[in-house]
């Protein structure tokens, strides 16, 4: 398993986990190690030093592909994505208004520095003040690259050029994120900003001055039954369909409800279910199955049937909020990563077991699962190795034989 992780100290690591070592094994062995350490301190003579303990836990690679340590670039969004000469490489989005393209070797490919991030802001909306500007989604493709603020200001800028698409958007969004076919297909949601689909290729065809049409514009719920007005605090979004123009796509909240639109359907949620004791942050849609898993402001990660809004389980050990979800490409697998400093896998099948985890030392503020590294089993692992030494026996025998026959002519 490799994963990537962008981080509030603005550095990209990598992170290599081998699957056929499971997480108890792995803590047996630290325990052991730790209590060598002791046992070692313990018998030290008067004047002697004692060796740092290795806490870390086997089967775990950590390296940095590329940053320093400086909050300030400090990574608010993350996304991989394909280079124009097929590689693969990140677009991150920093705290100071940068957004560059990493390769995955930790070349630098593109960047753009957004000036007004250097302004100050106080602005009063609904009652709340916003003091910085800040990045609230990302996705690039491989000749684009799109994005948003919380101030509502989109871009949708070619690499190749310096030419830009603005849309000015309501204040105060929370949450952009693209469909999965189509990059130029985005929706927005926020605080007192009700959900909306649009397409950015439209900005292009609709031309200077001119006001685009979305895709979608979603309806607040109806009153409650004291007849009030429900606050309107969207925190997350997702994509549950194929379908660009008419897309369905699930939504949670900062009142702890999730609720599922259908744009062929109404404006309305077709579907509200109130799944939490507290505000959701984060929600990750499943691309294998109809599930859903949401992460709430304090730990907790749950999974939810989208069909009939059951939540069936919940994922266990993890201290501190939830910044980012990663489902493995067959879905049988979850990493979180947050405020712990630690990416933990699971299973996400019925018993939903802690597989293994990784210590970052840094708040971790997205992780990417990299599906294209393959994991191998120990069947296959056994296999490849008796292979090689097969391979190391012959070409031995024959180097043999050839100094028998020299010695032999001589």
């Amino acid at each position: 398993m490799r994963f990537y992780t962008g981080d509030e100290s603005g550095l990209i690591k990598c992170i290599d986990i081998d699957a056929n070592v499971s997480l108890l094994e792995a803590q047996a062995q630290a325990a052991k190690r730790t209590k060598a350490a002791a046992k070692a301190k313990a018998n030290l003579k008067a004047g002697e030093q004692a060796a740092a303990a290795d806490t870390s836990l086997a089967g775990v690679e950590i390296r940095t592909v590329d940053g320093r340590v400086n909050r300030s670039n400090g990574i608010q969004q993350m996304c991989t994505t394909k280079w124009a000469t097929n590689d693969r490489a990140f677009a991150v989005a920093r705290k100071n208004g940068n957004i560059d393209v990493v390769g995955f070797e930790g070349e630098q490919l593109f960047t753009y520095t957004d000036e007004k991030f250097a302004e100050r802001v106080s602005i009063k909306y609904n009652g709340r003040t916003i003091s910085e500007r800040s990045y609230v989604g990302l996705s690039a493709s491989d000749s684009h690259f799109l994005s948003c603020t919380n101030m509502g200001e989109v871009r949708y800028q070619s690499f190749a050029t310096s030419e830009a698409k603005l849309m000015k958007l309501p204040l105060d969004a929370c949450r952009m994120r693209t469909h999965n076919e189509r990059s130029s297909v985005f929706a927005v949601g926020g605080r007192e900003h009700e959900l909306s689909v649009w397409d950015a290729e439209t900005l292009q065809e609709s031309g200077a001055g001119a006001k685009p049409t979305p895709i979608f514009r979603a309806k607040n719920v109806a009153n409650d039954f004291l007849n009030l007005r429900v606050p309107v605090w969207i925190t997350d979004i997702q994509f549950t369909s194929e379908d660009a123009t008419n897309p369905t796509l699930a939504v949670s909240t900062g009142h702890k409800q999730i609720r599922l639109y259908d744009a062929r359907a109404q404006q309305r949620p077709v579907n509200d279910w109130e799944v939490s004791k507290h505000p959701i942050y984060h929600l990750q849609a499943s691309h294998v199955r109809p599930e859903l898993y949401f992460a709430d402001n304090m730990g907790n990660v749950q999974q939810m049937d989208m069909r009939t809004g059951h939540v069936f389980g919940a994922f266990k050990g993890i201290a501190g909020a939830v910044k980012s979800i990663s489902l493995s490409e067959d879905g049988a697998k979850i990493a979180v990563a947050g405020l712990d400093r630690y990416v933990r896998v699971f299973e996400t099948g019925s018993m939903r077991r802690p597989l293994h985890r990784a210590y970052v030392k840094q708040r971790v503020s997205h992780v990417v699962w990299d599906w294209e590294h393959k994991d191998f089993s120990t069947q296959e692992i056994e296999e490849q190795e008796a292979e090689d030494i097969w391979e190391t026996m012959d070409k031995a025998a024959l180097k043999k034989k050839s100094n028998k026959r020299k010695a032999v002519a001589i």
